[in-house]
């Protein structure tokens, strides 16, 4: 893993329509773990219509039928990470496991 992890906490406000904008900035800035609040997606939107290069995503949107809310979660496709389910019922996070070359383990979750 790298020594030093770059992380970006983004409040969307609707991530559809400033996607070309942020994945320009992501492009720039080249973060390893990006969270990602408020993105307004929704079951009509494709995961390839967020998708970001060389990123695994992971997300959750509001689990009711109304705009707003909704988590996404960018992580580097070389940390090689694992979707993690929490045993608890919150709406809205996404927790993903990456780890280490000592083999050890981190927990990461935007909500």
């Amino acid at each position: 893993m790298h020594k030093n992890l770059r992380c970006l906490y983004f409040n969307a406000r609707s991530i559809i329509n400033k996607f070309p904008l942020f994945e320009a900035w992501i492009n720039e800035i080249q973060p390893d773990i990006i969270g990602v609040t408020e993105s307004w997606a929704n079951d009509d939107i494709l995961d390839s219509e967020l998708s970001l290069n060389g990123h695994h995503l992971f997300h959750k949107n509001r689990p009711v039928d109304r705009v707003g809310g909704g988590v996404l979660l960018y992580i580097k496709s070389s940390l090689c990470p694992v979707e993690f389910l929490p045993n608890n019922k919150l709406p809205e996070q996404v927790w993903c496991q990456i780890s280490d070359s000592g083999k050890n383990k981190f927990l990461i979750d935007v909500c």
